[in-house]
């Protein structure tokens, strides 16, 4: 394996003056390669958030042509990282490697690695009323946690977007939260809270202090809630209930409840932020075949 410079003592002159970086590559050069590119702010500010594993990675283990392939099997030996986030780092790291493709930083192509196979566990159900109501009743005096589940319940929120709310994004006066997320364009969008989050948002607020900053802190002050202390926190709740689920649950089963109470699709996508409605149409198909199963029986008795 090559490092950087013998790779470009190779051909120097047809190299990137980026790719002569021996070592880690410096934040702000990886910034820059993402500002060059049609991408809209929020999607850009998560690629460089999510391209520092790679960066910190091949700054020890080294460039080549198959870069990609050893980080995915750096990656599928990471037990602690859930295999939707797998695909994340890889694809931002696919992403930004057939960017430096095209400048011509290295005098070889990357090799581009498939996907992680999904398990079935995405595909788990919706939380039920009973699941929720058992998962309130166990959080209740957890302030943090039970902040978290309200959000995720009873806004629909995205795992992501919770953990990058700011307390400045907060206006309990008025009932609302400022998301940045995966929803529309990535723009900041206005969210109704209901009125169980606004209480429990008052009580967190007060309870914890805060002034400023990230409303769920990771280890120091100025960085949020990691993903993975994220997730894990929550699949606790779930083993300890005995529910086999994972905290996409929440959202699945905010936008089905919605459904299921009547909501048309459009008035649904408005509060659950879906692009299109038709990302909505495999909930509204789940909900009319549960309506429709006792009918399905029914009619084919003999």
């Amino acid at each position: 394996m090559g490092t950087l410079t013998r790779i470009f003592e190779t051909n120097p002159t047809e190299v990137h003056p980026l790719g002569r970086t021996f070592g880690k590559l410096p934040l702000e050069e990886v910034e820059n390669i993402f500002s060059q590119m049609d991408l809209t702010s929020n999607t850009r500010s998560q690629y460089v958030r999510e391209i520092r594993r790679f960066v910190d990675w091949v700054s020890i283990e080294g460039w080549s042509s198959d870069v990609l392939v050893r980080f995915k099997n750096h990656l599928r030996g990471d037990v602690s990282i859930k295999t939707s986030s797998k695909n994340k780092y890889l694809t931002v790291s696919r992403v930004f490697c057939q960017r430096l493709n095209f400048l011509r930083v290295f005098p070889f192509e990357f090799e581009s690695p498939k996907s992680f196979k999904k398990s079935n566990g995405h595909k788990n159900r919706p939380l039920t009323k009973e699941d929720i109501s058992n998962i309130l009743e166990l959080v209740q005096d957890d302030i943090v946690m039970n902040t978290l589940v309200h959000l995720l319940y009873y806004q629909g929120l995205r795992g992501n977007e919770i953990r990058t709310i700011d307390i400045e994004d907060v206006n309990l006066s008025n009932g609302t939260i400022q998301i940045s997320g995966k929803g529309r364009d990535g723009d900041l969008e206005e969210v109704r809270l209901h009125p169980r989050t606004i209480e429990v948002l008052k009580t967190y607020v007060k309870e914890t202090g805060l002034g400023s900053g990230f409303l769920f802190r990771g280890r120091s002050n100025d960085s949020p809630m990691s993903q993975s202390t994220f997730w894990r926190r929550l699949n606790g709740l779930f083993t300890s209930l005995g529910i086999e689920s994972n905290p996409h649950s929440f959202r699945k089963s905010f936008v089905s409840g919605l459904i299921e109470g009547g909501m048309d699709l459009i008035t649904v996508s408005n509060f659950s932020r879906h692009k299109t409605i038709n990302q909505l149409q495999v909930y509204f198909d789940r909900v009319s075949m549960e309506k429709s199963f006792p009918q399905f029986v029914e009619y084919l008795e003999v």
